[in-house]
């Protein structure tokens, strides 16, 4: 289990993907949450589980998680195809944080964030430096949320660099103490 951070949303967020799970045991009056109005769930039944309830069952060993379907081995064949055209947003918003989080459970993960993230970054900078137009506008509506803060970092900095080549990034002031004192 991938250590998770309690206080952030993100990562709480996160936490709330789905994914497949296969029940090991007989479970009693749990009908109603699963699949039809039995009382009875019965072993081998499959259902679909948020992430962060799935992992500690799973160390229970009440049931057996499954990778989750975002990060199969054909889904990953497809973000190491084309990084740049996945529409991440669509696919899992918080992408890379459920990745961090699945990446004890598949060995691979970590090189594919790794990988999708080092060729969107510079996606990211060229156009949080060039400016939006309609080819990067749907780039944009493509980013998860780490992507997305990313983008507004990369814009802050680029103004703050504008306004320092105009001097107006930072003015010396007369401190008040200064000001108090001399008159």
């Amino acid at each position: 289990m991938a250590k998770r951070n309690y206080y952030d949303i993100d990562d709480i967020l996160a936490g709330q993907e789905r994914v497949p799970c296969v029940l090991r045991a007989d479970l009693d009056g749990l009908g109603s949450a699963g699949s039809g109005g039995a009382s009875k769930v019965h072993r081998n039944a499959r259902w679909a589980l948020p992430y962060w309830m799935a992992d500690r069952l799973n160390e229970e060993d009440y049931v057996d998680m499954e990778v989750s379907p975002v990060f199969s081995k054909r889904a990953n064949r497809m973000y190491a195809a084309s990084p740049e055209s996945m529409q991440l947003r669509a696919i899992c918003q918080h992408y890379y944080q459920f990745g961090l989080q699945l990446g004890d459970m598949v060995p691979e993960i970590p090189h594919v964030l790794r990988n999708m993230y080092m060729q969107r970054v510079l996606k990211v900078a060229r156009i949080a430096q060039q400016g939006q137009n309609v080819e990067a506008l749907d780039f944009v509506q493509s980013l998860d949320k780490t992507e997305t803060r990313m983008l507004k970092l990369c814009q802050q900095a680029q103004s703050a660099i504008a306004d320092w080549h105009k001097n107006q990034a930072y003015a010396l002031k007369r401190a008040a103490v200064v000001s108090a004192s001399g008159s």
